[in-house]
């Protein structure tokens, strides 16, 4: 169920993930090209985002930026609808899509993915005076707030078969139930959770218990960047330059930058 590698950073409570592999299976050699077209869609934060005056920021706008630099190569961004982006590259008036594109056997025939840069665990959240310990085999009768129907809800009741799922109809009613402590424990998505945490919204209630729940089935494959299929010499840069951003620690720093309180 664990699709990351993770290690500690130095001098901090903050895990940074590590991952690898990619749906390619194209290896990150040959030469660069001299420019890759980036693009993207700009309601998708904090990857892609405008700011109150309207300056384009973050995680996949870095990223972009990060992996030109390191290939010493030029690089662009347009912004498209995100219905029109895979379009964008099979047409040729771009090189590579950076954004949460679902990658699907029907998508395969057209583009082909990088390896993986960042993926989105379950996560558990329970109250800070509560030292429950959340594994398969420690929650028995044990009540877990969920969203009904999402993929969370799923996860449990395939994995947690003894703990009791307690569904609500949104993620704003399953908070409250865990900051009331209605429940024992809230299985979310932990991006999201996250950010909450943080917010007065919060109460200062809750931290993250156990770890990162991975599991490509029920959370999605992850992010990757998508060019268009057989273009070879560009998915081979973007690999490369990932690799390398990887390694030198650059990936981790733009984690810590979007995601101070961290999710893995």
């Amino acid at each position: 169920m664990s699709a990351a590698n993770l290690e500690r950073r130095k001098n901090s409570t903050i895990t940074i993930p590590i991952f690898s592999g990619g749906q390619s299976g194209i290896s990150s050699t040959g030469k660069a090209p001299e420019k890759i077209r980036f693009v993207a869609a700009d309601d998708f934060p904090p990857f892609v985002f405008r700011d109150s005056e309207q300056r384009l920021m973050g995680y996949n706008i870095d990223l972009a930026r990060e992996i030109c630099q390191n290939l010493k190569i030029a690089c662009s961004l347009e912004i498209r609808p995100f219905g029109h982006l895979a379009n964008t590259v099979v047409n040729g008036e771009a090189d590579a899509i950076i954004a949460g594109l679902t990658i699907t056997p029907d998508i395969l025939n057209q583009l082909q993915f990088s390896r993986v840069y960042m993926r989105f665990p379950g996560r558990f959240v329970i109250t800070k005076n509560s030292s429950l310990n959340p594994l398969p085999d420690t929650m028995e009768s044990k009540k877990i707030a969920v969203v009904i129907g999402s993929r969370h809800e799923a996860f449990l009741e395939r994995f947690f078969q003894d703990a009791i799922p307690v569904p609500f109809d949104s993620e704003e009613l399953a908070r409250k139930a865990i900051i009331s402590s209605e429940v024992d424990a809230l299985f979310g998505d932990g991006m999201r959770l996250s950010f909450w945490l943080d917010t007065k919204a919060a109460e200062s209630c809750c931290k993250f218990a156990g770890g990162p729940w991975l599991d490509p089935g029920y959370f999605g494959g992850g992010l990757a960047i998508a060019t268009k299929a057989g273009n070879t010499k560009t998915l081979n840069a973007i690999n490369l330059g990932l690799s390398r951003l990887q390694t030198n620690g650059r990936l981790g720093e733009l984690y810590l930058r979007y995601f101070p309180r961290g999710f893995f």
